[in-house]
């Protein structure tokens, strides 16, 4: 619906009251025509500023609409921001546009003409009633923004606002909107650089979006936090937006602006205007000296990053896509050898009773698990979680195809293991599940003839990657601020290289043989021999040898009683440390026999933090063998070895005589003592020449293609192998599958080897020398700059890499100063923002309440101006203006200028 009208104050100036709602103009009412029922009231129009003081940035204003009605207008009642369109001009000139406020609409039915007031809010207001990039509203889902999340420049954050808030304000059309800026702050002194500071400092977007969709940022919230930052504030005059500094209101120089999107300039003079008897109205002016700080205290609240990735395995992510576990695997094994372990073997095996003490049954539960910020691809594309686990059916069926194919998945494992002998029948009150991360191999046992191993370079590289990090839940500035200062990001976790396991035979195989009576005369005439006992493969070489199949289930649903499936004689088998342990690590280089730092690497990933990777130029796994390059995509690679050489491997450093395979290792550490941080795992360094910030994605490609010959080899790109020589052995043709348990990915700062142990807020205090305080302590940023190692030192803080810490998108480094132009220096601007307001606050000022003449075209009032008081002879800028628009008066808020 389109309602206007129009009216003459009494000043004889012609006021004009537009409304659109629902942005329809279908359906046209005109205020004042007797057919609309809709009339001014004898006060119909003021506006009032909602400023409180100049610690304020986001310089809002309310207008008051009054009208009398014949009948109820639906339309007036907006249920959310926006609905509701209201455009207030004088002459021609805007003097506010906004929106009526949602959900404040009240109407009277007592008389024939009722009065309604509609309370109005500017744009800058409106902001508060959307979360940051509309999150929860219509068809904008919090997670798909948060897996969208990058960084992004202010000026970026600031456009998407004002163009969702200021896009439809303008109700007659014609009229163009302009965000005015002031150049009062800068990257640096170069003057093409006075205007481009919103441009030229980015910011992580993550920092609004929040651990959940509850703490998303409002929308004001993120603006004002911008804009505290640099101690600048905005105020919104019409369709015009002006984005200034106190400094420069008060200042004695003209001004000179720029849009932000136009770049169009305008200039506005330096003009003092007198209050004199012949401009003002009324008599009751009001002066009172303001509020007196003499100490300002700021707290920073610092977003610090800590984990790197939302591992795989966190408790707090993972679900289970099924109801409950279910009985996926039974292990019968019977140690030793001769007639009495062949006997239990055969006795377990066909559920009867043996006393024989070294037999095992172990019934193993699984559940397979989701994390629903990672992605586990089929064979290199979609998902298996989608295409093998839901409807909480035959949740076998997932860990089957693992055993058949490539892949990687989360699968919680549990055991019930009990000895054959009968000796303990205590019931096993829980089965404790442990959650862990699967990648496939399944072997086939070759390592001579390349031709027939299995997995190869041919399959390895069709089914990358494994898994991908999607989740997107970090994100900042991981470089750190000086050369003195290195920061480390820290893969921690263990990792066992899961044996083939041997068997005796399959259990249907055993469970179906009938033995035969020896019919020759000697003394074991009469006894039962098994064929198949006789040619036994002993499943480790242990000395004794060992008796051992698989027996597996399947279920319809977890909760059904499961069945033994038949037609398996396979599956993916869990980590049971008491399989095969095969090649001794011996040495670490040829002919050196001692126990080197070495890495035997068998995973490989790609890491990319905004647009660099890490890359591993060595083998050995020190912190010297990584560096960071410009990540390449695919299609700007000339071949799948340049791309996937982006790259690094995680796997374990083992000592002399350990077994690689069959053995569960804590990955690589490489961090010494020295280095400065509390920590242990595989630590890859980030100086400040990387230039490292942005959001986080994590790339698990696959099993690296080791190959062993008394030391292990691997090849630069990691699905091929080095050349083969008769005493080479393939490692991956003797694992089913690499078991990875308690992964993390964290990040951690040296703090420039300065051992600040403290957990101190970052805080910044204006220096006095007053012997009486009156502290103003209630200031917190939550965007803040960097730190080098020494003002750590200063301050009493620990380094750590945040989130909350803009980046210069010029020089890629995070924020340790910007320019003020106002006093013609560099600093944090926590120190610019102390020292302005400890300079306006630590001695009294004359605050003044003056009403004005406001007729058009006399630029009496005017935000921009300086107003002089010759009584006083004080001079003062503009902190507010409310206007009575029927009277012709504006009641300005003001405060003395620095003598």
């Amino acid at each position: 619906m389109y309602i206007h009208g129009q009216f003459y104050n009494e000043l004889n100036d012609r006021i004009e009251v537009l409304i659109l709602t629902h942005g329809d103009r279908g359906e046209e009412l005109e205020i004042g025509d007797g057919k609309s029922g809709l009339y001014f009231s004898d006060d119909p129009v003021e506006t009032t500023s909602e400023v409180n003081d100049t610690f304020d940035h986001l310089l809002g204003q309310q207008a008051t609409v009054r009208l009398l009605t014949r009948n109820f207008v639906q339309d007036f009642f907006c249920p959310s921001c926006k609905d509701a369109v209201v455009n207030i001009y004088r002459e021609g000139v805007c003097l506010f546009a906004g929106y009526v406020e949602p959900q404040t609409y009240s109407q009277d039915y007592n008389e024939e003409l009722d009065e309604i007031e509609l309370s109005c809010i500017d744009a800058l207001t409106a902001l508060q009633y959307a979360k940051y990039r509309d999150v929860g509203s219509l068809g904008v889902l919090y997670s798909v923004v948060k897996g969208q999340a990058s960084q992004r420049t202010f000026l970026n954050v600031m456009k998407e606002m004002f163009g969702g808030v200021a896009g439809s304000l303008d109700i007659k059309g014609g009229s163009k909107v302009h965000y005015w800026y002031d150049g009062s702050k800068a990257v640096d002194s170069q003057a093409a650089n006075r205007h481009a500071i919103f441009g030229q400092l980015s910011i992580n977007e993550l920092l609004f979006l929040g651990d959940g969709e509850d703490d998303v940022w409002q929308q004001d919230t993120v603006l004002e936090e911008m804009l505290r930052y640099l101690n600048l504030h905005i105020m919104q005059d019409g369709m015009d937006f002006y984005i200034f500094s106190w400094e420069t209101l008060k200042g004695d120089k003209d001004i000179y602006w720029r849009d932000l999107l136009t770049g169009e300039r305008l200039t506005t003079a330096r003009i003092t205007r007198d209050i004199t008897t012949q401009n003002v109205v009324g008599t009751d002016t009001s002066i009172s000296v303001g509020e007196v700080y003499s100490q300002l205290l700021l707290t920073c609240d610092v977003k610090s990053v800590e984990s790197v990735i939302k591992s795989p395995l966190d408790n707090d992510l993972v679900r289970s896509p099924f109801s409950n576990k279910q009985k996926y695997l039974t292990e019968y094994s019977s140690d030793g050898e001769g007639e009495k372990a062949i006997d239990a073997f055969d006795a377990m095996t066909h559920g009867r009773e043996t006393d024989f003490e070294d037999g095992r049954i172990t019934d193993w539960y699984m559940q397979v698990m989701d994390n629903p910020e990672w992605t586990f691809t089929d064979k290199g594309t979609g998902s298996l979680i989608e295409q093998y686990a839901q409807g909480n059916k035959n949740q076998e069926r997932l860990p089957g195809v693992l055993a058949q194919q490539p892949g990687a998945a989360i699968i919680a494992f549990g055991k019930v293991e009990r000895k054959t002998d009968g000796k303990d029948n205590a019931p096993v009150s829980r089965v404790e599940m442990t959650n862990c991360l699967f990648l496939s191999v399944n072997g086939n046992g070759e390592d001579k003839d390349e031709s027939k191993a299995y997995p190869n370079e041919t399959s390895l590289k069709a089914s990358a990657p494994y898994a991908v990090y999607n989740g997107n839940t970090t994100g900042g500035v991981f470089s750190p601020s000086d050369d003195d200062t290195t920061n480390y990001i820290v893969l921690s976790g263990s990792i066992a290289l899961n044996p083939v396991m041997k068997m005796t035979d399959t259990y249907k195989a055993i469970y179906d043989y009938t033995p035969s009576p020896r019919v020759n005369a000697n003394p074991l005439y009469g006894k039962t021999i098994r064929q198949w006992w006789q040619h036994t493969v002993p499943s480790r070489d242990n000395g004794d040898g060992r008796y051992y199949t698989q027996k597996w289930w399947k279920a319809a649903t977890p909760g059904t009683e499961p069945e033994w499936d038949q037609d398996r004689d396979n599956g993916l088998v869990p980590f049971t440390e008491k399989g095969p342990q095969e090649y001794e690590f011996q040495y670490s280089a040829i002919g050196d026999s001692s126990d080197q730092i070495s890495k035997v690497g068998m995973v490989a990933c790609m890491l990319i933090i905004g647009d660099q990777c890490v890359v591993e130029t060595g083998s050995t796994g020190k912190t010297s063998d990584y560096e960071w390059h410009k990540y390449k995509e695919r299609s700007q690679c000339d071949s799948d070895d340049e791309y996937y050489q982006q790259s690094f491997t995680i796997g374990f450093d083992p000592k002399i005589g350990d077994k690689l395979i069959g053995t569960k290792f804590n990955l690589q550490n490489n961090i010494d003592y020295k280095m400065g941080i509390d920590a242990e795992g595989i630590a890859i360094p980030i100086r400040k020449k990387d230039k490292v910030s942005g959001a986080v994605k994590f790339v698990i490609l696959g099993p690296v293609n080791v190959t062993w010959d008394v030391i292990t080899r691997r090849h630069p790109t990691f699905f091929r192998h080095t050349k083969w020589s008769s005493s080479t052995v393939a490692l991956l043709p003797h694992v089913s599958s690499i078991v990875i348990e308690s992964f993390e990915m964290k990040v951690y700062s040296d703090n420039g080897l300065v051992n600040n142990t403290g957990d101190n807020d970052i805080v910044y205090l204006s220096d006095t020398k007053e012997t009486f305080v009156n502290r103003k302590d209630d200031i917190s940023f939550k965007i803040s700059s960097a730190l080098t190692s020494a003002e750590c030192h200063d301050l009493g803080v620990t380094d750590s890499v945040k989130m909350s810490t803009p980046v210069n998108t010029q020089s890629g480094e995070s924020v340790l100063s910007v320019y003020d132009y106002a006093r013609e220096l560099s600093a944090k601007p926590e120190q610019l923002y102390v020292d302005s307001y400890y300079q306006e606050y630590h001695a009294p000022r004359i605050t003044m309440t003056q009403k004005l003449r406001d007729k058009a075209n006399e630029s009496l009032v005017n935000p921009l101006l300086h107003y002089r008081h010759p009584a006083m002879d004080r001079t003062f800028f503009v902190q507010g203006i409310s206007r009575n628009i029927n009277e012709g008066s504006a009641e300005m808020n003001l405060k003395e200028i620095d003598q």
